[in-house]
């Protein structure tokens, strides 16, 4: 796209009006003498979470941000049909959680969020403890009912059939079960 085209001129102002307005909506948080301009929980680590946890740190580095997220790495399922298709490898896929603490400063709870009190302005995590927020973003993604699909209660049946619907071990296991193909 050409950088005078109109539709990307309007998507780019968009964007900077979203930012402007996140930006001013999080400066008017209580703020501290020696504390953050403000504190913002972020519950989940996927492509939702990550990428506003991310962001809100880059508008304004003074706000505090945490990320609530279990898992060590974030896992593209959208790319992960790359390596089911054997053009690419799951590390290129990955990225690890670590990274963004590191070069953005956000801070990051490896844990799971069990509930959100907007009262108390806090997110009460599994492991004990919470998380203290002016703001709270929650994205915490999607995951099976296995309970609710017949024949699927058990973790065997739940590993003989596999969806990668969730990129890791299944996108690895559909990927042998292509190399494992006759060739013609």
């Amino acid at each position: 796209m050409h950088s005078h085209d109109p539709k990307s001129r309007g998507r780019r102002q968009f964007l900077q009006a979203g930012g402007a307005g996140l930006a001013l909506t999080l400066a008017g948080c209580a703020t501290t003498p020696t504390g953050p301009k403000a504190r913002v929980a972020v519950v989940g680590g996927g492509f939702g979470g990550a990428t506003a946890a991310k962001y809100v740190r880059m508008l304004d580095p003074a706000i505090e941000v945490t990320m609530i997220e279990p898992n060590s790495e974030f896992i593209s399922c959208p790319l992960s049909n790359l390596v089911i298709g054997g053009f690419a490898t799951m590390p290129v896929i990955t990225m690890k959680y670590e990274g963004m603490v590191q070069r953005h400063g956000v801070k990051w709870v490896r844990d799971s969020a069990t509930a959100i009190d907007m009262e108390k302005k806090e997110v009460r995590l599994s492991k004990g403890g919470s998380v203290a927020f002016d703001r709270v973003i929650v994205s915490p993604g999607v995951d099976f009912m296995w309970e609710a699909l017949p024949g699927m209660g058990t973790v065997d049946a739940q590993n003989y059939i596999l969806h990668a619907w969730k990129a890791g071990a299944q996108t690895l296991g559909l990927r042998r079960q292509l190399e494992k193909l006759e060739k013609p």
